[in-house]
């Protein structure tokens, strides 16, 4: 019997999306048409499913946050179950926005539901 005693190198990659220790609630839902990233801010549409959040417009953009849901905990396809955070404290540079959305379209709406950027 031998041992394998080569030198091994392991490393990790830190997560910056959660950013305290504000208790995490999260729920599943199965995502909608498209596939949505890893810390998107995500609506629960009318079919029961999860979409982006949508920004509608040219020269002023709006972002739709009606029907906000949360951040989406992992990246997740087309009708799979996507886990999404429902509070929490999280980085607001980590969110995955839209084109032409900011922060500061998203963070008011998310504090309502208990969701708080950093």
């Amino acid at each position: 019997m031998s041992m394998d005693l080569a030198k091994k190198t392991f490393s990790t990659q830190p997560d910056y999306l959660i950013a305290g220790t504000a208790e995490i609630v999260t729920a599943t839902k199965e995502v909608g048409s498209a596939a949505l990233k890893r810390g998107a801010p995500v609506v629960l549409g009318e079919d029961g499913k999860l979409a982006a959040v949508k920004v509608s417009g040219s020269g002023t953009y709006t972002v739709d946050t009606t029907g906000l849901y949360g951040i989406l905990a992992e990246d997740a396809d087309t009708g799979e179950e996507g886990i999404v955070y429902l509070s929490g404290e999280f980085f607001a540079n980590t969110l995955v926005l839209p084109e032409h959305a900011t922060v500061a379209d998203v963070e008011i709406p998310l504090r309502n539901l208990g969701i708080f950027l950093k």
